[in-house]
C-alpha cells in the first residue's frame, strides 16, 4: 500500500505529456522582450498562437509568472504549471508545480512568489517553464511552453533591472506628514530628509498626476495669525520641493485649513503639536 501511494506522488510529480496541441516558439524566431523601470521589470515572450509569457518584479510585490492569452480562453477547469525538460534531452516527462484553479473564458494564467521563482530558476538552468489546461476552442488539452532560445541576450538586463528597483512603492510614500513647531513653518531636518525621498519617488513614477499640499495648524492664537501661518507651512513645503529637489511645479497645488481638520485633539499639547502639520498627498493618473 506504501509502495502504492509512492508510484502516484511520483507520478503527479513528473507527469509525462498526454495528447495536447502545443503551442510554442519555434527555434529560429524566439523573441525575449526586457522593459525596464525603477519601479517594475519584466521579462516576456511572444508564444505564436497563444499570447504570451512573462516573467517580472514590481517594487515591494512579489514574483510573477504569468501567461496571457488572446486565442485560448479557459473552461472551469484547472491550469497546470509545470516543468518541462530541455528539448535536447528528448523527453516528455514533466515536473509539475502547482494546479490552479481557472474559470470560463480566463485568459491569463499566473502563479507568484516562491512558486515563480522556481519557475525562473528552472529556465535559467535550461528546463521548460510550462502550463496545461482546457481551452475552449480546442478538444485536446493545450501545452503551453516557453522557449530558452536566446534567453541570456536578455536575462543580465532583467537581473539588473531587478537588483535596481526602488525601494519605496506608491502605498508608501502617497501620503506623508511634515509636523511644526509652534507658530512656526520652519521645515526641520528630518522633514526635509522626507521631502528628499518624497521627491525621489515623484521623479520615477510618470503616473503622478498631482501632488497636493495642505497647511494646517492648532486652536492655538488668533485666526489672523493662524491664516498666514497655515498657508505658510504648505508653501514651505512646496518651495522645498521645486526649490531644492526639482519636482515640477505645475504638478503642486496648495490649500491651508487653519485648525478646521485636526487629526487629534487641541485639548492636550501632545494633540495639538499633531495639529501643526502639512499634509502632503500624491494623486496618480
Amino acid at each position: 500500500m506504501l509502495m502504492t501511494k509512492i508510484f502516484h506522488l511520483l507520478f503527479m510529480l513528473v507527469a509525462p505529456l498526454a495528447h495536447a496541441h502545443v503551442f510554442q516558439s519555434p527555434m529560429t524566431n524566439t523573441h525575449w522582450q526586457v522593459v525596464e523601470s525603477p519601479l517594475e521589470c519584466s521579462l516576456s515572450q511572444e508564444i505564436p498562437g497563444f499570447g504570451t509569457a512573462t516573467f517580472s518584479q514590481h517594487t515591494a510585490d512579489e514574483f510573477t509568472l504569468v501567461f496571457n492569452t488572446k486565442t485560448q480562453p479557459s473552461v472551469q477547469t484547472n491550469v497546470s504549471f509545470e516543468i518541462a525538460e530541455a528539448l535536447w534531452q528528448n523527453s516528455e516527462q514533466r515536473l509539475h508545480l502547482i494546479s490552479v484553479p481557472t474559470e470560463n473564458n480566463q485568459t491569463q494564467f499566473s502563479i507568484q512568489g516562491p512558486v515563480a521563482q522556481q519557475a525562473f530558476t528552472h529556465i535559467q538552468e535550461g528546463r521548460v517553464p510550462a502550463i496545461r489546461y482546457r481551452s475552449q476552442n480546442i478538444t485536446d488539452d493545450i501545452s503551453v511552453l516557453l522557449s530558452t532560445v536566446h534567453l541570456g541576450d536578455s536575462l543580465t538586463a532583467f537581473q539588473q533591472c531587478v537588483n535596481n528597483l526602488h525601494p519605496y512603492t506608491f502605498n508608501d510614500v502617497h501620503r506623508l506628514t511634515i509636523p511644526f513647531e509652534r507658530e512656526k513653518s520652519d521645515l526641520s531636518f528630518d522633514a526635509e530628509d522626507a521631502l528628499e525621498r518624497l521627491a525621489d519617488y515623484i521623479k520615477i513614477d510618470d503616473k503622478i498626476k498631482r501632488v497636493m499640499i495642505s497647511g494646517h495648524t492648532d486652536n492655538h492664537g488668533y485666526r489672523r495669525i493662524n491664516e498666514p501661518l497655515a498657508e505658510a507651512r504648505a508653501i514651505a513645503v512646496k518651495n522645498y520641493l521645486v526649490q531644492q529637489c526639482d519636482v515640477p511645479e505645475q504638478l503642486i497645488t496648495t490649500s491651508y485649513h487653519l485648525e478646521r481638520r485636526p487629526v487629534a485633539t487641541n485639548r492636550t499639547l501632545s494633540g495639538r503639536a499633531l495639529n501643526r502639520r502639512a499634509e502632503i498627498e500624491l494623486i496618480r493618473r
